[in-house]
């Protein structure tokens, strides 16, 4: 039977050297360090797109707190030329000669019944909720101010909505004061309110009905005081919201 002796190392050979615990704490820390760097810059690069973000809806709500200014010099005229309109229909009608007059009564009440939907330009507001509500704007002082901007909007839309109701509160009057034959001359081929040309006649002048309107036609133009304070005020708010963002964020 072949017997096997298992060689013997010489002198000049050796093992391979058993790697310390040094060696294992660099590598390690090495691949420590490659880790953390790699999670650094992606926080770095994401907390980059965040700003760049920010700095893209800042701007954009002073574009739309500078239009909303323009928008509010325009609402503020109308408020101003509904209670002027409201005035000289009240005097009209507690005024004598109600029938001698009874063109401007068709031109009043239907200009006046109208209405329209109140809106600023809301657009980054959206877009901010959309996106998970103001907390991508970091500063609270800007966002703050934001947010309330926007609650007193909502409330003047309220009182808005509430004059629109108080307009379409004419309308059940009209059979009674207006001749139908006489309605469609009070207004032009594109359908705006005018003054009527041919004669026109009213229906009736029973004194509740006048004092119906006129009643009416008092609350429209109260409102629309109320509407021309809050804008003005509205007004001077994005005014001043708009600079501060300019500053805040040295645009």
């Amino acid at each position: 039977m072949e017997v096997h002796h298992h060689a013997h190392l010489t002198s000049g050979e050796t093992h391979t050297a058993r790697k310390k615990w040094t060696h294992y704490f660099w590598e390690f820390l090495m691949l420590f360090l490659a880790v953390f760097c790699g999670f650094l810059a992606e926080y770095w690069l994401e907390h980059k797109i965040e700003k760049d973000r920010e700095r893209q809806y800042v701007r954009s709500l002073v574009e739309d707190l500078e239009r909303d200014t323009a928008t509010l010099n325009s609402r503020i005229a109308y408020c101003n030329l509904t209670i002027a309109r409201a005035d000289s229909a009240i005097a009209v009608f507690n005024g004598p000669g109600l029938a001698t007059h009874a063109g401007e009564i068709y031109y009043f009440l239907r200009w006046m019944h109208r209405s329209d939907i109140f809106s600023v330009n809301d657009r980054t507001i959206i877009q901010l909720r959309n996106a998970g509500g103001m907390r991508l704007v970091s500063n609270k002082s800007v966002s703050d101010s934001i947010i309330d901007y926007y609650k007193e909007v909502e409330y003047i839309k309220f009182i808005y909505e509430e004059q629109v109701e108080w307009r379409r509160a004419l309308r059940p009057y009209f059979p009674e004061i207006f001749n139908g034959n006489d309605y469609g001359k009070a207004i032009d081929e594109r359908n705006t309110v005018i003054r009527p040309v041919d004669p026109v006649n009213l229906q009736s002048s029973d004194p509740k009905v006048i004092s119906a309107l006129v009643l009416t036609l008092n609350n429209i133009k109260g409102i629309n005081i109320a509407l021309r304070r809050r804008m003005g005020e509205l007004k001077i708010r994005a005014r001043d919201i708009r600079e501060f963002i300019i500053k805040a964020y040295h645009l």
